[in-house]
């Protein structure tokens, strides 16, 4: 499994983490610098004002003291030579004495009749020179004043040399700082770059790839995480191509036509197999819109759009029918299952659905259908025919047996005796035959069915052949169903009928009709109090032509339960017995209440 990554892919110097690191390290290093080199040079000039003006202070104060005797004195001519000596000093540019009424008495420097500029009140080293003046006094009585030139250039040229070696040790600083940042920086990208290159390595297949564990630092714990991650994959991968082989094995080999749709209907996955139900690849059935339904024939799309739609909705259905037709244009019967699927979290991932080709199985039950109908209808025909026969036979033998009964000997009469017996039983079976194909009657004659009515009229029947003991009926409410009348007759009268035929000796038959509502329709019991059946035999008794008994003993065809059960599944219900030896039998028929035929 490979991706096709060859090689790291580059990163242009903008985007490089390792550059930006150091660009931002170099600017936030560069704005500590100038800060720390401004107010280390304020500082200093702050400093060097200060002290200048204190020994400005002390000059002024010494000079005050040397002056004032002098002046006090009025020795003008030691005056002259006292600040032409202090001129020699490099630091005073000039000086000038006044006395109390302004008038220049010595001087240097400067013409005593030369205009004085104004005296500065702050020593700034922005100035060359500082004009400074200060008045001449002792024991609190003025004598005059003092006004002189300082140098300042000093200050100036201080801090300038200070602000140039302070910018030559930032130079210094940035330039150690870029070093050691580079070498920081190459040394953790160095790692990163091979973190890079393992996962591209990861991402083209190569799941066997580990690196080598360097320190116990953060870097060798990502290196490990990094091992960790590549075998977990490896591992997790190994398992997926496994189950993908399974699946691939099972799928693609699977004899039926296996779909698989995502959440908004969408096909996923479809499986080889179509190619042989359909005739399209699977890469067709890939680039159809809204498949399948481009296979199914125009008529049942509908509904088959309403199983899409169900399995959408997380609905599950099985062996749907309908048509599709073939890449050649032939038109096949199929039958559809579906259902949602989860993944392990239950989350839905859409839905699966297996089709399978039923054309074969169709076409044999529409055989099988038509060849039961028509049995059925031979057999009708024929029961119905063999009544006539029959009824000759009895007539007959009823008008031997009046006109030459006396006559005949021992032997013609027990013959005559077994004639009518077997005609008898013949008639009962011809009648549970034509019951029996009778209850094959169209769907088209359902309508609501007054069970009650249909209940006193298979009484009144069954009364008429009671003979000389006459049976006890309790019947309670019943309901009103979607039937077919001829057929609830049919079913009511064999079930009475056998109520009141297997009685006990001796014993007066009760038979109690009652209904009871139950889910979507009614269940109606019919019990009687005869000898009731014995429970391993419930079920088996219900087959066509079932016998407990001998026909002497409890004459009928063995047809009326079975008949009774067709009926009441051609209606959609069912049967059943509960029943106790000696103690009589319950017949449950439960129908519902709309039509909801099933079939047979």
């Amino acid at each position: 499994m490979t991706f096709g990554y060859a090689r790291p892919p580059s990163v242009r110097p903008v985007h490089s983490l390792r550059l930006r690191l150091l660009a931002f390290s170099v600017l936030v290093e560069l704005v500590m610098l100038t800060l720390l080199v401004t107010n280390s040079v304020r500082l200093i000039q702050t400093h060097l004002s200060d002290s200048t003006e204190l020994r400005l202070q002390a000059q002024e104060a010494s000079y005050n003291i040397t002056l004032a005797g002098q002046l006090a004195e009025r020795d003008y001519a030691a005056l002259q030579s006292i600040i032409e000596g202090w001129g020699a000093s490099k630091s005073i540019t000039y000086m000038v004495v006044t006395n109390t009424a302004g008038k220049v008495v010595a001087a240097w420097g400067r013409k005593p009749d030369a205009p004085l500029p104004s005296a500065d009140k702050v020593l700034s080293p922005e100035l060359d020179e500082y004009q400074g003046a200060f008045d001449i006094a002792f024991l609190g009585q003025r004598y005059g004043e003092a006004r002189y030139g300082l140098d300042t250039r000093f200050l100036g040229t201080a801090r300038r040399e200070l602000l140039h070696q302070s910018i030559g040790i930032a130079i210094a600083e940035v330039v150690l700082t870029v070093t050691l940042l580079a070498a920081i920086g190459y040394w953790l990208t160095r790692h990163l770059t091979m973190l890079t290159r393992a996962s591209l390595k990861v991402a083209g297949g190569d799941f066997s790839f580990r690196l080598k564990l360097e320190g116990r630092d953060e870097i060798a714990l990502l290196t490990q995480a990094f091992n960790a991650m590549s075998s977990a994959v490896e591992s997790r991968i190994q398992d997926l191509d496994d189950s993908q082989k399974r699946f691939r094995a099972i799928a693609d080999f699977t004899y039926a036509w296996e779909n698989w749709f995502d959440t908004d209907g969408h096909l996923r996955w479809v499986n080889p197999a179509v190619e042989r139900v359909t005739g399209y690849s699977v890469a067709e059935c890939h680039k159809m819109e809204g498949f399948p339904l481009p296979l199914v024939v125009e008529d049942d799309r509908p509904q088959v759009s309403e199983f899409l739609s169900a399995a959408q909705r997380g609905q599950s259905g099985q062996d749907m029918e309908f048509r599709i037709r073939n890449k050649a244009g032939d038109v096949l019967w199929v039958a559809m299952s579906w259902q949602p699927i989860f993944d392990g979290e239950g989350a839905p991932l859409g839905s699966r659905s297996s089709i399978r080709d039923v054309t074969l199985q169709k076409h044999s039950s529409d055989v099988a259908v038509e060849a039961k109908a028509e049995l059925e209808r031979m057999l009708f025909a024929a029961s119905h025919d063999l009544q006539e026969p029959i009824r000759y036979i009895l007539a007959y033998t009823q008008r031997l047996d009046r006109e030459f009964g006396t006559e005949l000997p021992e032997r013609a009469q027990s013959s005559m005796t077994f004639i009518r017996e077997g005609a008898n039983q013949l008639s009962l079976l011809v009648k549970g035959l034509v019951d029996y194909t009778r209850s094959n009657r169209p769907m088209t004659a359902f309508a609501p069915v007054d069970c009650r009515r249909v209940v006193d009229q298979a009484i009144a029947d069954c009364n008429a052949n009671s003979g000389a003991n006459p049976p006890q009926f309790r019947v309670g409410d019943l309901p009103v169903v979607q039937a077919d009348p001829v057929l609830l007759f049919i079913l009511f009268e064999n079930l009475i009928s056998n109520a009141i035929k297997f009685v006990r000796p001796e014993v007066s038959p009760q038979v109690l009709i009652t209904a009871e509502a139950e889910g979507e329709g009614w269940r109606i019991d019919i019990g009687d109090n005869g000898i009731g059946i014995d429970p391993q035999y419930l079920q088996t008794i219900i087959r066509p032509f079932s016998r407990l008994h001998s026909r002497s003993t409890f004459p009928g065809a063995g047809l009326g339960l079975a008949s009774a059960l067709k009926v009441a599944k051609i209606h959609g219900g069912r049967l059943w017995l509960e029943s106790e030896p000696g103690k009589g039998t319950t017949v449950h028929v439960w129908l519902p209440t709309e039509a909801r035929p099933d079939g047979v």
